[in-house]
């Protein structure tokens, strides 16, 4: 088993939602600060840091990576952070980020690297969403994360980065799924959209690539529930590469719920 503990500080986070365009309110400690409350980590700082644990695997034997967002980190709270092969499984490693509970697991199920290879079908391409990505990006996002192996920091800030074309594919509707996304979940009805299990394809041979430049998100939303439950497709490519294919399971949470959620700055308290 390999365990590192780790603290979420706000300056980190602020830095790693600079790398990756993160513009939420929840991970911004002014806007938090005024509502007595600390910064959200991330999902994806917590998962990035996490796998990195198992770098060496990610990169020559994992073929999926399924991830289970169950809970929300507050800035400041000491995370143990594990990867380890669950009763000596070795065609998978466990992934854990541990505070009062695992944030990576629920009862039924939990976040894992796995060298069995995902079958996510589509009929659909996606429509196209290009970021662009600075080297200053890429370098901020390796020095907040700490990943030494630039082929998986790589690739991980792809996956990060992905959330953006994610969020500006809902911000500016295109398809009529999309549209109805925006009007159930968005700032004006005081929901927001979060995603609760990702499942990432892993090209073999793993993705060797410089993404500075510009990097091309290809999303395909279907309804799995009216107004409530929503699966996205997204294929990304960097200069035609395949990086990785993934498929998002959202949900709606409401801004009032994930605020309660957020630990009171009064109550902090390492532990």
């Amino acid at each position: 088993m390999k365990q590192k503990k780790v603290v979420f500080g706000d300056t980190e986070i602020v830095e790693f939602c600079r790398a990756t365009f993160d513009t939420n309110e929840i991970h911004n400690p002014v806007f938090m600060s005024k509502l007595g409350k600390r910064v959200i980590v991330p999902g994806m700082f917590a998962l990035s840091q996490t796998v990195n644990l198992s770098s060496e695997f990610l990169k020559n034997k994992a073929r999926t990576l399924k991830v289970l967002f169950n809970s929300l980190l507050s800035s400041d709270d000491f995370v143990l952070l594990c990867a380890f092969s669950p009763k000596d499984n070795y065609s998978e490693i466990r992934l854990s980020a541990i505070n009062c509970k695992d944030t990576l697991t629920s009862k039924d199920e939990y976040t894992r690297l796995s060298v069995e290879e995902s079958v996510l079908k589509s009929d659909h391409r996606g429509i196209l969403h290009r970021l662009g990505v600075s080297s200053d990006q890429v370098e901020k996002f390796i020095q907040v994360t700490g990943i030494e192996d630039k082929d998986v920091a790589h690739f991980l800030f792809s996956v990060s980065y992905a959330s953006q074309a994610l969020f500006k594919s809902i911000n500016h509707p295109q398809t009529e799924i999309e549209i109805e996304i925006d009007q159930a979940i968005s700032k004006n009805s005081g929901i927001s959209p979060f995603y609760h299990t990702l499942e990432i394809l892993i090209p073999n041979p793993f993705p060797v690539f410089d993404p500075t430049g510009e990097l091309d998100f290809f999303i395909h939303f279907e309804r799995e529930k009216a107004l409530k439950l929503y699966g996205a497709y997204m294929r990304c490519e960097h200069n035609g590469k395949l990086i990785f294919q993934a498929y998002y399971k959202l949900v709606g949470i409401a801004d009032r719920i994930i605020l309660r959620m957020a630990k009171d700055i009064k109550h902090h308290r390492r532990a």
